[in-house]
């Protein structure tokens, strides 16, 4: 049987390697080697081009918008905006244009800040979304669920994922039908397969995506996977990082994506650019 892999943003469900598999992406702030990342623009671009799956990151201000935005060094970068993403407002947030807009094609000069509902409303109906929560504020969850319904997509079209075990806590006790996920960054004198476990437990999740996963190894994720998680791996930069991924999940069971039980043996690989990813799949690896 032909064994598959998925490059994803933060969904666990991805396959072991083989060379000649069918490689499924999934994609980190959408488009980024075209199009500026974390705008709709972007998300839609990756989307066309083959993503089942994208990441982006959510702030809310201080006025109680959602901003799409992974930080203030993007901020800055991007827009010219030298602020923490909370400290934003609806205007600014409505009047922001790319500070240096030369630096992408000209069909992207004109990308704006995007806001909650820009960002659902170019998610396809039979794609999935992994919203990362940065800055969680009063009324967060029900704002999220209200854009969800006005861009016509399902819950279940949604993955609510966070560094923060009281926050994909908090909103699951609020909406229950979405699924969450906790994120950590693996940390090998702070984190073990069974701390990882109980922290995961607690925040309600089903799964769990680990950063510096080249220190772990397919032991520590079967592990975690035995208590019942699905678990990714992130950031998948290029093959290298691709092969190490499939290698430390090879005979982790399979798991769901998009609603599917596959039969193959699985790994859940992670934040992915799709281009550099396409443009090398000729390399053996």
């Amino acid at each position: 049987m032909k064994k598959t892999i998925f490059v994803m943003a933060v969904c666990a469900a991805a396959f072991s390697a083989v060379a000649g598999g069918k490689i499924r992406v999934h994609s980190h702030r959408g488009e980024t080697d075209f199009a500026p990342q974390n705008t709709a623009e972007a998300i839609k671009l990756a989307y066309d081009m083959g993503s089942l799956m994208i990441e982006t990151d959510f702030w809310q201000t201080k006025d109680g918008s959602i901003v799409c935005v992974h930080e203030r060094h993007e901020l800055k970068n991007l827009w010219g905006i030298d602020k923490d993403p909370r400290d934003l407002t609806a205007e600014e947030i409505k009047s922001a244009r790319l500070a240096h807009p030369e630096r992408f094609d000209k069909k992207y000069a004109d990308c704006r800040l995007p806001m909650l509902d820009d960002i659902l409303a170019v998610i396809p109906k039979d794609k999935k979304f992994e919203l990362e929560v940065k800055w969680y504020g009063k009324g967060f969850a029900d704002k999220v669920d209200a854009a969800r319904e006005k861009a016509g997509l399902k819950r279940e079209n949604i993955l609510i994922t966070s560094f923060s075990a009281d926050v994909v806590k908090d909103f699951k006790s609020k909406y229950p039908d979405y699924e969450t996920m906790l994120i950590f960054s693996y940390n090998p004198e702070k984190h073990s397969p069974e701390s990882i476990i109980s922290t995961a437990k607690r925040a309600g999740v089903s799964q769990v995506a680990l950063g510096n996963y080249r220190k772990i190894d397919r032991e520590f994720v079967r592990k975690i996977q035995d208590a019942g998680f699905k678990v990714g791996v992130w950031q998948v930069q290029n093959l290298d990082d691709l092969a190490y991924a499939a290698k430390i999940g090879e005979f982790i069971p399979s798991h769901f994506c998009e609603g599917q039980k596959l039969p193959d043996a699985g790994l859940h690989i992670i934040h992915a650019r799709i281009f550099r990813i396409q443009k090398n799949l000729a390399r053996p690896f």
